[in-house]
């Protein structure tokens, strides 16, 4: 393939492993794994019962399906727990105006990314008021009161377990009640034994980014769960270009309808991109790569220094920080704008620029674009 033949010039994610970017750069066996699977034909069908056994392994799990990213994962996941395996439910979705389809959310948990279970036809119904402390939170009472005969699952913000009532506790309430816990685990990697301790905790159904710190392919994602709600997933995911026939001589049964997920399906090579990748982030010290960082942005807080005062901080964040506190909400702006227009764009995260301040995130940053950024920070002098 010829140099050159992307249509636009790279960036430096000093933002972290973010969508927007493009996530980070692929780990060589993920991209070996790609290559593979792109150079033959494969059932994607096949591919994901290995997948499934795979994520079962690495989460505790019954079983596991890969995603078109976690955003797909929740809304296949709200709509395996309206319809689960009843074949006329499935072929309704999201359609759910006569269905039992209704998911309780904290209020404190609610976000821009629980419009993935609207997508699939269900109604949020949410318990509690925002959080800020000592004025708002979730109490017992009023999640108990809000199960019903029409409510298929309870949605769960693992970023924002500390704002409500926590997941186990939610996992123990609704199992009373026959119901099960979906919960948005995005971005909760690493540390590694987050793979595990959502299911330990009582979750039936587990959805992780495959973009992110996993490593894999960033239009990728994680579902893992009980296995009667991703056999249901599997149904909803068929490609339905088979003979009835043949299909009830292999499965049992007539073949169901494109299903809800048939619009949000994985390539051969995203399947085994993100199966090594979780293979590979299992076996990495992330602790070890957290802590290299962080010396590496501790030689950044002098050139750092003369922009604002710099500090290296670790307590909000897995990977370390470079904070530059600036003297405003323009100032910081404009060195993030300065930093957009040099060669290569370094992006910084934007959020902290609302605060006045400055963040360099250096999970994606690769060893030989490193001073390249240092040389970009000096020019701020």
């Amino acid at each position: 393939m010829a140099d050159g033949w992307i249509p636009t010039d790279r960036v430096i994610s000093a933002a972290g492993f973010v969508t927007s970017l493009g996530g980070g750069s692929l780990p060589a066996p993920v991209r070996a794994a790609m290559n593979e699977a792109a150079g033959q034909t494969y059932p994607p069908d096949h591919l994901q019962t290995w997948a499934a056994a795979e994520i079962a392994a690495a989460t505790g799990a019954e079983s596991g399906w890969v995603t078109a990213g976690a955003s797909a994962a929740m809304t296949i996941a709200a709509a395996a727990c309206i319809a689960g395996t009843r074949r006329p439910a499935l072929d309704r979705l999201p359609d759910t105006d006569h269905l039992a389809a209704e998911v309780i959310v904290q209020r404190g948990h609610r976000n821009a990314y629980d419009r993935a279970f609207r997508t699939a036809g269900a109604r949020i119904v949410e318990v509690g008021y925002p959080y800020l402390e000592g004025v708002g939170l979730t109490y017992e009472w009023q999640l108990e009161e809000a199960f019903s005969e029409r409510t298929v699952a309870v949605g769960h913000l693992a970023l924002a377990d500390g704002q409500g009532i926590p997941l186990k506790r939610v996992c123990e309430l609704a199992a009373a009640h026959g119901v099960p816990v979906i919960v948005d685990a995005a971005a909760e990697l690493p540390p590694v034994s987050n793979l595990r301790c959502f299911i330990d905790a009582g979750a039936a159904l587990v959805a992780f980014s495959g973009g992110k710190a996993l490593r894999g392919p960033q239009g990728s994602g994680i579902l893992a769960g009980r296995r009667d709600l991703i056999e249901s997933v599997r149904l909803q995911t068929l490609d339905m270009d088979v003979d009835a026939g043949a299909w009830t001589a292999d499965e049992g049964s007539e073949p169901p309808h494109h299903g809800l997920g048939r619009s949000m399906k994985v390539g051969k090579e995203q399947i085994a991109g993100v199966v090594v990748a979780l293979q590979e982030f299992i076996q990495r010290d992330h602790e070890a790569e957290a802590d290299e960082q962080a010396r590496w942005l501790e030689t950044l807080v002098p050139a750092a220094g003369r922009i604002g005062e710099a500090t290296v901080q670790r307590e909000l964040h897995f990977y370390p920080r470079l904070v530059i506190s600036c003297l405003g909400i323009e100032p910081a702006r404009g060195v993030a704008a300065r930093l957009a227009d040099a060669t290569p764009s370094i992006v910084v995260p934007h959020a902290p620029l609302r605060r006045g301040e400055l963040v360099i995130a250096p999970e994606a940053i690769v060893d030989t674009d490193r001073p390249l950024v240092e040389a970009a920070l000096l020019h701020e002098q």
